[in-house]
């Protein structure tokens, strides 16, 4: 058997360049090291485990490969969720129910969607954070940081965008709302409002077809990019120290490797599942433009921003708030190239401080946004 393999394998490699082709897992932090693709599938492994590395197993490595597994995770499970979806405002619900009451397992991919998108965000939240603290962005890899920054605003926008096309009653108002926070920011606001076919922020027919492009072509290519982008920049300029680490070298580290993303998988799949099955999202109403239910809102990554414009609003003109958030945005996006502090030292606490004050003026700001929403 394995000598039928091996056969396949070179006869392959005589007509294939696989080692091109795998080395695009490279690209994706799926695979810890980079490949020579002008040698043989085999050898090129063979050298790669014999360089040293460190290792993707220590935590919090793993929140890269998290984010990876995920978008892969929502791509499978959107496209078979499109396979059933009509993108138009007569029937896009009665699409979805159909999807969920007739299409077998068709509930348990729609939840697993659903859950997988918001999961992402927190993770890429988390693995922010993470680079704040830890300083990950320290030169050479000021591009790291922005290429995460710039990930976690596309992935936002997935959600966003897809957030209205089931057209339940609380979808559509909250993206509603959603719209209406845009609409405050400069510059950013108008252009985003005009793309999706409007004047205003309402959810027209038009507006539909065009969340659903950008859901399901324009976006994911976007956020795939950047991840390669990202993998790509990791493996020019190495992996981040952790403290004193040791690199290995051989069958070691590759074992580690895949032992590593065998738990990722499991740990995702598991925490997946268990929200679908425990806690589904039920399909609600069909949405009426003209009749808000009550509780709508924006998501919940959004709340602080509609909290704040909320409460400046009887200070502030809107769009002097809405310039603030995007300013603030600005700000966190230039935080490697303004950062001149050390990694350890009073740099390490002041960037603590800093992370805390912006973690719990999030939370207040959220709160106050659900409060008044």
């Amino acid at each position: 058997m394995s000598d039928r393999k091996s056969g396949l394998l070179d006869w392959l490699s005589d007509r294939l360049n696989l080692t091109e082709i795998f080395s695009l897992l490279t690209s994706y932090g799926l695979f810890y090291a980079e490949l020579d693709t002008s040698k043989p599938l085999r050898e090129a492994l063979a050298e790669a485990s014999r360089r040293p590395m460190r290792s993707y197993a220590r935590w919090p490595r793993g929140l890269g490969l998290m984010v990876v597994v995920l978008i892969a995770i929502e791509l499978v499970t959107g496209g078979l969720l499109a396979l059933y979806y009509l993108p138009t405002p007569e029937s896009a619900h009665a699409s979805l129910g159909t999807m969920l009451r007739d299409v077998q397992f068709g509930w348990f991919v729609h939840q697993i969607h659903f859950w997988g998108a918001q999961l992402l965000v927190a993770v890429l939240i988390v693995r922010l954070l993470r680079f704040f603290l830890q300083r990950v962005y320290g030169p050479p890899r000021e591009l790291m940081w922005v290429f995460a920054a710039l990930l976690l605003l596309v992935c936002l926008h997935l959600d966003l965008t897809g957030r209205v096309l089931p057209m339940t009653a609380n979808a559509f108002w909250s993206t509603v709302r959603s719209l209406e926070l845009v609409a405050a920011v400069p510059l950013y606001g108008p252009l985003a409002i005009f793309m999706l076919g409007g004047e205003q922020a309402f959810v027209s027919d038009l507006t539909l077809i065009r969340f659903y492009v950008l859901h399901v072509a324009v976006l994911p290519l976007v956020a795939v990019a950047l991840i390669y982008f990202h993998f790509s920049g990791v493996r020019r300029v190495g992996l981040s120290m952790l403290g004193e680490e040791k690199l290995r070298v051989g069958g070691t580290q590759m074992r580690l490797h895949v032992a590593n993303l065998a738990i990722v998988l499991a740990l995702l799949f598991g925490l997946l599942v268990s929200l679908a099955v425990l806690v589904p999202v039920p399909l609600q109403a069909p949405a009426d433009p003209y009749s808000t239910p009550p509780g709508a809102r924006p998501p919940w990554y959004l709340l602080a921003s509609f909290g704040f414009l909320e409460w400046t609003s009887g200070v502030l003109p809107q769009w002097i708030a809405g310039g603030l958030l995007l300013l603030g945005f600005l700000a966190f996006i230039a935080v490697p190239f303004v950062d001149h502090t050390r990694p350890g030292g009073r740099g390490r606490a002041l960037r603590l401080l800093l992370a805390i004050l912006a973690v719990v003026a999030w939370i207040l700001f959220t709160l106050y946004g659900a409060r008044v929403a």
